[in-house]
């Protein structure tokens, strides 16, 4: 089971990237994704576009799609090391080993295949399946191991899976909220935690010990509260009340979604809904004054 996560006092959450979803970092580079199939990549402070869509980066490794082939190149200097196929894959995640990427299986529930890479790459191989209505998340790979979510009705959880064996464990479950987006530097794992009340950015261990995962940004629920007291009468106050969740704004729908770690920094994607405008995406960044 998850603990309760602890408040810990981190720099508000910024704009990194606007119209821009879906990030993933390593190695000093950062990749992400803008609408209508634009993806770009940041090195040493200098942005480049990408041939190519649903960019992954891990160890010295960047990956992104072009139709159903992966690319894989080298990070730092784009240099392409082989095109691979990946049959219906939607998104990436990547490593110095490994490929992995998110499909629709033959009765069209979500899937997660994976290939290794090297100089002689395996073939596709199937690693997980969404079990009944579930949702499987956007996959990270560390090492040679993938880190995904499984989202349901009832719940959620956080897997580490590795293909080689087929062995998976559990890295978070909580039955009562949707625990999405984890992604790993081997040490740390970053999240989204979501209730009815509201969303949260947690980081924490990658093996949980006694001690709570820290929550570093909060945003409303994706679901818009009452104000918990009728029309014409105050909130009782009390001294040991905690601070209330945060109210969104009338007509405003936020949602916390895909994320990426590097050692000083969290990323996020903020979707952002409007009543009467279209919706849109915009990358997060919160400073990690620890600096990993």
């Amino acid at each position: 089971m998850t603990r309760p996560a602890r408040a810990a006092q981190f720099p508000p959450a910024t704009l990194f990237a606007g119209q821009a979803y879906d990030p993933a970092t390593a190695a000093g580079v950062i990749a992400w994704q803008r609408p209508g199939g634009v993806a770009v990549v940041r090195r040493n402070g200098a942005d480049a576009q990408l041939p190519g869509r649903a960019p992954a980066l891990g160890g010295r490794t960047l990956a992104w799609l072009e139709g159903e082939q992966a690319v894989i190149a080298d990070a730092a200097s784009g240099r392409i090391r082989a095109r691979l196929a990946a049959p219906g894959a939607g998104v990436l995640g990547v490593s110095d080993e490994l490929l992995a990427w998110r499909a629709a299986d033959a009765v069209g529930r979500d899937a997660i295949y994976t290939r290794t890479l090297g100089p002689e790459p395996g073939p596709p191989q199937l690693l997980a399946g969404a079990p009944g209505r579930a949702e499987l998340g956007r996959p990270a790979v560390l090492g040679a191991k993938v880190l995904f979510h499984v989202a349901g009705i009832g719940g959620s959880r956080l897997v580490l899976a590795d293909p080689a064996t087929g062995a998976q464990e559990i890295l978070r479950r909580k039955p009562g909220a949707q625990l999405t987006n984890p992604v790993s530097d081997g040490l740390r794992l970053l999240y989204v935690h979501a209730t009815g009340l509201r969303q949260e950015l947690r980081l924490g261990p990658i093996v949980q010990s006694d001690g709570a995962d820290l929550v570093i940004a909060v945003h409303p629920s994706s679901g818009r509260r009452d104000r918990e007291y009728e029309p014409g009468r105050a909130r009782h106050a009390h001294p040991y009340m905690h601070p209330l969740p945060p109210f969104a704004k009338a007509g405003e729908t936020q949602t916390l979604w895909t994320t990426a770690l590097a050692p000083e920094a969290a990323f996020v994607t903020r979707i952002l809904a409007r009543a009467g405008r279209p919706r849109r995406a915009d990358i997060l960044r919160v400073a990690l004054p620890f600096g990993g």
